[in-house]
């Protein structure tokens, strides 16, 4: 699964890049290159069955917490860019000991996510108002307190959001993304139409969403 969402991802960022060029640029998106978007946000609460030789944890869920971060752009086209996406959020992990149980507090952690991607605006520059789409992968990294180990994991995003030009160099832009971390591998039953079951090792993520708006500064 983990190689399908990467080649897709991979494909829409060359499709993307592969854009054709517009002649001329408009007012509000002007011949400048470079973009940089300070962020503020929120990013909701994910979790994942934990198990290992010592000890048995039905479930480990990372809470919701505020993220702040920066994109940084490059324009290929008028439509397009590549774009780096740094995104932090300070939070806390849980464990719930049996299904359907409490959770209770395990650790603080600080969370970072850096991913490689590119947006493509379904309208032209012309436009003040710039609906797109955006695809990234990356790696997530955690810092863990309470002695317990750090992690950097495999972990892609997937989404899209709105600009609106104030000037040629200024506009907001809020954006909302699927960002999933790969968490462990686990065996899982699966059974065809015909009744045939097997037992086959599936990856799991920590599936967490993000949303966020900020101000772009192009120059």
């Amino acid at each position: 699964m983990r190689l399908g969402m990467i080649s897709l991802l991979a494909g829409i960022i060359f499709l993307m890049a592969g854009a054709p060029a517009r002649a001329q640029y408009s007012q509000y998106y002007g011949r400048e290159k470079w973009e940089v978007t300070p962020f503020a946000g929120y990013e909701t609460s994910g979790s994942y069955p934990l198990t290992s030789s010592t000890v048995t944890v039905n479930d480990l869920r990372i809470s919701g917490a505020a993220s702040f971060g920066t994109f940084i752009g490059y324009s290929v086209t008028t439509n397009a860019q590549f774009e780096f996406l740094w995104d932090r959020n300070m939070t806390s992990y849980s464990v719930q000991q049996t299904p359907g149980g409490p959770f209770q507090k395990a650790y603080n952690s600080d969370v970072d996510q850096y991913q490689f991607g590119a947006m493509y605006m379904f309208l032209g520059d012309e436009h003040k108002w710039r609906p797109y789409f955006a695809g990234s992968l990356g790696f997530t990294h955690e810092f863990n307190s309470g002695g317990n180990p750090t992690r950097t994991d495999f972990s892609y995003g997937i989404g899209g959001g709105v600009k609106y030009g104030f000037t040629r160099h200024i506009s907001f832009r809020g954006d909302a993304r699927y960002m999933p971390t790969y968490a462990n591998s686990g065996l899982q039953p699966f059974c065809d139409a015909f009744g045939n079951c097997y037992i086959a090792k599936v990856s799991q993520y920590q599936h967490r969403g993000n949303f966020l708006a900020g101000l772009a500064f192009r120059f």
